[in-house]
């Protein structure tokens, strides 16, 4: 209890590496929950807390191109309510209503309707409005072909995009090029129709791969990562996380699958790949 009480006389580290512990989170949202909403403000480390959910909410927020401060303070207000607490995965439940909160956001400044009508696909107009001089489509409009990796939904590809792009930021891409390319690898995938043609003819594409600064082992292992690895004898075949995202997965899910975020780790450009 003494590192919830005297934040600002241990190691900063150390005090970030008991909160980033479901236990250690779980401590100090009971600390504070018992000493009310004036804890926020007495409590050294709650402080150390909203630094630490700024870091690593951040690049959720970019995925939805929302300034860090909006996903800071859904992390706030998700970390005072009770199920934060007492859920097994204190940290979990935050990060689901951080991103459900970014969603939220974009898709009401998208369609012109308030954050808490546009939490609830069914609450959302059928069709955007259209805005003076706008003629964008977006990648939600496209429909993909049976057997594709980006399937069609409300919040499908929108959430396919903003998920796997912050992925690819906490492995370590840049958000631009990580947003880039996870939007071009699932148009190129729906066209293809198939995982197999997608694979085989992302492989090849030695423009975008160059254009990306990566090797070829890279771009492989990349491609590979987001679409999925065919089967080969003896084994079965790989989901990837495209598939693990329209099945469910959240962002949290992801990273807590260290093989899989050590593997997008060796994906960053300027990489030692070869």
């Amino acid at each position: 209890m003494s590192i919830v009480q005297n934040a600002n006389e241990v190691d900063g580290a150390a005090t970030e590496e008991f909160l980033a512990s479901s236990e250690g989170l779980r401590t100090v949202l009971t600390v504070l929950d018992q000493l009310g909403p004036d804890g926020w403000h007495t409590l050294p480390v709650a402080k150390v807390l909203l630094e630490l959910a700024q870091k690593r909410f951040a690049p959720v927020a970019q995925a939805w191109h929302r300034p860090p401060e909006d996903a800071t303070y859904a992390a706030f207000l998700a970390m005072r309510g009770r199920s934060a607490r007492t859920a097994r995965d204190p940290w979990g439940v935050v990060t689901r209503a951080v991103e459900l909160a970014m969603q939220a956001e974009t898709y009401g400044e998208r369609l012109l309707i308030s954050p808490e009508r546009a939490r609830r696909p069914v609450h959302r107009p059928a069709e955007a409005p259209m805005r003076a001089g706008e003629h964008e489509e977006f990648l939600y409009d496209i429909v993909a072909t049976e057997g594709s990796v980006a399937g069609r939904s409300d919040d499908g590809v929108e959430r396919l995009i903003a998920t796997c792009a912050a992925f690819l930021v906490v492995a370590g891409w840049p958000h631009a090029r990580a947003r880039r390319v996870v939007e071009y690898v699932s148009m190129r995938a729906a066209d293809m129709g198939s995982r197999e043609s997608a694979l085989d003819a992302l492989r090849r594409d030695n423009v975008t791969r160059l254009h990306l600064g990566l090797s070829h082992s890279a771009w492989n292992t990349l491609v590979g990562l987001l679409i999925g690895a065919k089967p080969r004898v003896g084994s079965t075949a790989t989901l990837g996380v495209f598939a693990r995202v329209l099945l469910g997965d959240q962002l949290g899910d992801l990273l807590r699958d260290t093989d899989l975020l050590d593997q997008a780790q060796l994906t960053c450009p300027g990489g030692s790949h070869d």
